[in-house]
C-alpha cells in the first residue's frame, strides 16, 4: 500500500505510554502522517490507580516504532491521589494534548492500542473539517473484543451482527482544544464520521448527525482486550477503572468466548446489553499480528 503524503496541515499526537500490547501497529500506522508524537507517563511509571505500568517497555517499543527524531517525552506526576481517576485522565490527556499544540494546527489523539487503517480517509475527513471551521473529528472506531483460534476477531456488534462503531473521543482535535473528559471535548464543532449514514453508536441518539460516511473497514480498530493472558492479567491488575467490574467473571467470559466464537455470536439477538453482542469477523489489516 502507498503511504498517504503528509498533510499540508500541521498533524502532532500524544500518546499515554504504560500499555505497549499494540504500540507498534498503532504508531506505525500513523507514524507517517506527524510531526512528532508527545509520550505522556507517569514518572513513578504508575497508574492512575497507583498500579504499576510497564512505561519502561512501552518506552522502548514507541522509539522503535516512530521515525527518529519524532518523539519527545513528557513525565509528570499522573496518579490520582484526592482526584477522582477521570479527573487525572482527563489532567494527563490535557498535559499531552497542550504539548504536541505548539507548532500544530491539530492533535492526533489515539491510544497505544487503536490502530488507524486508512490514513488517507482520515486525513480526507481533517482537510474538510479543518476547511469547514470543525474544531474536532470524530471517527468510527471498531471494537475488537478478542482474537479466536482461527485467526479471526470477535467485534462488538448490533442485535442481528451489524456494524457498531463507537466514539471514546474525537480522533483529532485542533490544536489547543481544551478536553472536558478525558478524550472528549464536548461544546466545540465537531465533523462526525461514521460506517452509515444513520448513526450506529448505540451510546448516542439514533439522530445524532453524520456529516460523512466511510466504509467498515477504514474505521479504527480498537484492540483492548485482544491480548495474551499475561497481558490480560495485567490489565486487569494496572486498569484505572479495575474496581467498577468483577474481572474474575469478566476474564472467565473473554476465554470461552475466545473459544466459541460461533456459539457467541448466536447470542446476540437476545442480549439485552447493547455493549455485550459479538460477531467473529475477518480483519485483513491485522492478519499475522499478534499482541
Amino acid at each position: 500500500m502507498t503511504a498517504p503524503e503528509r498533510p499540508a496541515i500541521r498533524l502532532n499526537a500524544y500518546v499515554l505510554a504504560g500499555d505497549p500490547a499494540w504500540i507498534e501497529a498503532s504508531i506505525g500506522s500513523y507514524a507517517a502522517l506527524v510531526d512528532r508524537i508527545v509520550v505522556s507517563y507517569d514518572r513513578s511509571h504508575r497508574s492512575w490507580s497507583g498500579h504499576p505500568l510497564s512505561v519502561d517497555e512501552s518506552l522502548r517499543r514507541i522509539a522503535a516504532a516512530a521515525p527518529e527524531g519524532t518523539v519527545e517525552l513528557l513525565p509528570g506526576d499522573h496518579v490520582a491521589g484526592e482526584r477522582s481517576l477521570m479527573a487525572t485522565e482527563t489532567a494527563q490527556r490535557q498535559a499531552a494534548l497542550d504539548a504536541a499544540s505548539r507548532g500544530a494546527d491539530w492533535v492526533l489523539q489515539l491510544d497505544t492500542d487503536e490502530v488507524l487503517p486508512a490514513p488517507e480517509a482520515f486525513l480526507e475527513q481533517l482537510t474538510i473539517a479543518d476547511a469547514d471551521g470543525a474544531d474536532a473529528v470524530a471517527f468510527p472506531l471498531r471494537n475488537l473484543y478478542a482474537m479466536t483460534g482461527d485467526g479471526r476477531f470477535l467485534e462488538q456488534c448490533g442485535r442481528f451482527w451489524t456494524t457498531q462503531a463507537a466514539y471514546p473521543g474525537p480522533i483529532a482535535v485542533r490544536a489547543g482544544t481544551t478536553l472536558t473528559v478525558a478524550r472528549q471535548a464536548r461544546g466545540v464543532p465537531h465533523r462526525r464520521v461514521d460506517v452509515a449514514p444513520r448513526n450506529t453508536d448505540p451510546a448516542h441518539p439514533r439522530d445524532t448527525t453524520v456529516d460523512a460516511v466511510v466504509p467498515t473497514e477504514q474505521a479504527v480498530l480498537h484492540l483492548s482486550w485482544v491480548r495474551t493472558e499475561d497481558q490480560m492479567r495485567e490489565k486487569r491488575d494496572v486498569s484505572g477503572y479495575a474496581a467498577n467490574r468483577d474481572w474474575d467473571r469478566d476474564l472467565a467470559r473473554w476465554r470461552w468466548r475466545a473459544r466459541h466464537p460461533w456459539l457467541t455470536a448466536a447470542g446476540a439477538p437476545v442480549s439485552r446489553k447493547w455493549w455485550d453482542r459479538y460477531r467473529p469477523v475477518r480483519v485483513p489489516r491485522l492478519e499475522g499480528a499478534q499482541p
